[in-house]
């Protein structure tokens, strides 16, 4: 089924791999309806650090016209005629990485199979904003055994995967999450969930962690590599688990702790287990917008750090 669609439509692109204002808005046809896929009116865009990179030229050359964005959230706008599960006008949010048309844009053309239903009490930007990070955190979740009765030490967690892992583990799973963040975080920290929140460059911090799980933390989970986190390790328990996302440099390897790598794969039955432990819950993720004529701006802020849950793209007015 197809609604009308328009001919061409409004993307952010890019030509050659460059710094933020390298990327430009453009008019560029629809993309055509092919099996197995659908086309999404996008509502929101998320901003990654993968789109960075892409853009940087830190991963390759970039070819003209690339369209960057691996996720998003917005409105069935057509379904192929082998799709039977989704209908035109379901909002719905979708994670594809690797197509060359990418959702900085009005349309997107995405296989069926990496798109969900939103849940109907979350807010659309905050669906925009999740899809990939939220599949990374409830796969880290997942890796570690997280479970109601563990202890969970989240290092960068108030970021995308860290904000979404501390909200899954504590509202989901029932486990005790103690994240770290700067100070002017932690109040957020514990909006989602968090029974602790601890600086990292804190003097206290080892004494804290002590009074918090003296007989320390079952797993960590590492939503990055630096200087603050050999200090951690002496908090977690003998043959305590560390996990981290695939693409975290350089790779954890820590002497008597199995490391644990994962990623947060696009696949239908990912998104149903992640929509199973969101369940009726509201997501307090904190969403920093840009409306996509301000892609520029977005990139900027993104490369200037300290970003507090995630940066998204407002694509419809």
């Amino acid at each position: 089924m197809v609604s009308v669609l328009p001919k061409m439509m409004k993307a952010a692109v890019i030509d050659k791999a460059g710094p933020p204002s390298a990327i430009r808005i453009a008019s560029v046809p629809v993309p055509r309806l092919a099996r197995g896929h659908v086309i999404i009116a996008l509502d929101y865009a998320s901003v990654g650090s993968w789109d960075a990179k892409i853009r940087s030229g830190a991963w390759g050359p970039v070819k003209r016209g690339t369209i960057l964005g691996a996720d998003g959230s917005g409105i069935v706008a057509a379904v192929s005629s082998d799709v039977k599960r989704l209908r035109v006008g379901e909002r719905v949010y979708a994670y594809s990485y690797g197509q060359r048309s990418g959702f900085y844009a009005e349309y997107v053309s995405v296989l069926a199979d990496r798109v969900e239903r939103v849940p109907r009490q979350l807010d659309q930007k905050v669906a925009g904003a999740m899809p990939c990070v939220a599949l990374t955190a409830h796969s880290g979740l997942r890796v570690l055994k997280i479970k109601r009765g563990k202890t969970l030490l989240v290092f960068g967690a108030s970021g995308g995967v860290g904000s979404l892992a501390v909200w899954l583990g504590a509202r989901a799973m029932g486990a005790t999450i103690i994240g770290t963040a700067r100070p002017d975080a932690h109040a957020y920290l514990r909006k989602l969930g968090a029974a602790h929140a601890i600086d990292p460059h804190s003097p206290q911090r080892g004494s804290a962690l002590q009074r918090i799980a003296p007989k320390g933390f079952d797993a960590m989970l590492a939503t990055a590599n630096g200087k603050d986190l050999p200090a951690l390790v002496p908090d977690l328990r003998p043959r305590a688990p560390i996990g981290y996302p695939n693409g975290v440099e350089p790779e954890i390897v820590i002497d008597g702790h199995p490391s644990r790598p994962f990623d947060g794969t696009m696949a239908r039955r990912n998104f149903q287990l992640l929509n199973e432990a969101i369940g009726a819950r509201t997501m307090p993720l904190r969403v920093e917008v840009f409306p996509l004529e301000r892609v520029v701006d977005a990139h900027r802020r993104f490369e200037q750090g300290h970003v507090v849950g995630k940066i998204v793209l407002r694509i419809r007015r």
